[in-house]
C-alpha cells in the first residue's frame, strides 16, 4: 500500500509541474509577443497552452480521472451535512472577506452583462484549479502525510504556482502575495473539506477573484475566443461535477469531519 501511495503521490506532483511549466511557457510567449517577437504567432501559442493543454488537460482531465481510477475520497456537493449549511458557511466567509471589494464593485456601478462576461472569463484561473488541487493533490498528500500535511503543501504548491505567472499576474510574485496566496488558499482547502462541496469553494474562490479584478480596473468583457473556450470548459466542469454527484449519491461514504477515508482510520505500522 506505501509503494502504491508513493507511486501516486509521483504522478500527482508530475502533473502540478507539467502544468505550471505550461502555464510558464505561456508567459514567457506572451511576454515575447509583447516584446514584440512575432507576436501573432507566440500570442496565439501561447493562448492554445492555456485553453487546449494547461487547463482543460493537466487541471481538470488528468485529475478527475485519476481521482476516480485510484479511489480518491472527493466530493463536488455537500454529502454527509445539508447543502444550505454549508452554503451558507460559503456565503458568510464570502461576504466577511470580501465585504470591501464587493462593495467597492457595487459602487463602480458596472453593467451586469459586463460583470457576467467578466465573471466567466475569470472562472478559467479559479475553478479549474480545483481538480488538480483539491480532488487529485489534496487526498493524495494526505494517504502519504496525514491531514496537516494534505492542507498545506497543496496550499504552499498553489502560492508557488504563481511564479510562473510573472506576465498574466506579476503581484504573484513579490513574497507579500505568496504569504496571501498561501493562508486564502489554506482557508480554501479547508472549507473543502469541511463543506464538502468543491462547486461552493470554487464559485466563492472566482468571486473573489473577480472582484478583486474589478476593482483593480482589469474587466474582461470582451466577447472573444478566450471567453468561448471558457465557457466551453467550465460548462462541461460543472455538468460533470453535477452529474457525478446525481449518478453517485449513494455510493459508500465515511461520514464526519474532513472528508475521512479509510486510510486516515487505519493505525500507524
Amino acid at each position: 500500500m506505501k509503494n502504491e501511495n508513493r507511486k501516486q503521490l509521483i504522478i500527482a506532483l508530475s502533473i502540478y509541474a507539467a502544468f505550471t511549466l505550461t502555464f510558464l511557457a505561456s508567459n514567457i510567449l506572451s511576454q515575447a509577443a509583447e516584446n514584440g517577437i512575432n507576436p501573432e504567432l507566440t500570442e496565439s501559442i501561447a493562448g492554445m497552452l492555456l485553453g487546449f493543454l494547461a487547463f482543460p488537460v493537466f487541471c481538470i482531465g488528468l485529475p478527475l480521472y485519476l481521482a476516480r481510477r485510484w479511489g480518491l475520497e472527493f466530493s463536488f456537493w455537500p454529502r454527509g451535512k445539508k447543502w444550505p449549511l454549508a452554503l451558507g458557511v460559503i456565503v458568510l466567509y464570502a461576504v466577511l472577506t470580501q465585504y470591501q471589494p464587493i462593495a467597492a464593485v457595487i459602487q463602480m456601478r458596472i453593467p451586469f452583462t459586463d460583470f457576467l462576461l467578466h465573471f466567466v472569463s475569470t472562472t478559467l484561473f479559479h475553478v479549474s484549479y480545483y481538480p488538480l488541487f483539491a480532488v487529485l493533490l489534496l487526498p493524495v498528500i494526505r494517504k502519504n502525510y496525514g491531514l496537516a500535511a494534505g492542507v498545506l503543501i497543496p496550499a504552499l504548491l498553489f502560492a508557488l504556482y504563481h511564479l510562473a505567472g510573472f506576465y498574466y499576474f506579476p503581484a504573484g510574485v513579490t513574497f507579500r502575495m505568496q504569504v496571501l496566496l498561501f493562508a486564502t488558499f489554506t482557508a480554501s482547502m479547508l472549507l473543502y473539506l469541511w463543506t464538502e462541496s468543491a462547486i461552493l469553494v470554487a464559485l466563492n474562490h472566482t468571486i473573489g477573484g473577480a472582484v478583486g479584478l474589478a476593482v483593480n480596473g482589469t474587466l474582461f468583457n470582451q466577447v472573444d475566443e478566450l471567453l468561448i473556450i471558457t465557457a466551453i470548459i467550465m460548462t462541461g466542469l460543472f455538468a460533470y461535477m453535477i452529474v457525478y454527484e446525481i449518478r453517485h449519491r449513494d455510493r459508500p461514504y465515511n461520514r464526519g469531519f474532513w472528508l475521512q477515508t479509510e486510510i486516515d482510520r487505519e493505525p500507524s505500522a
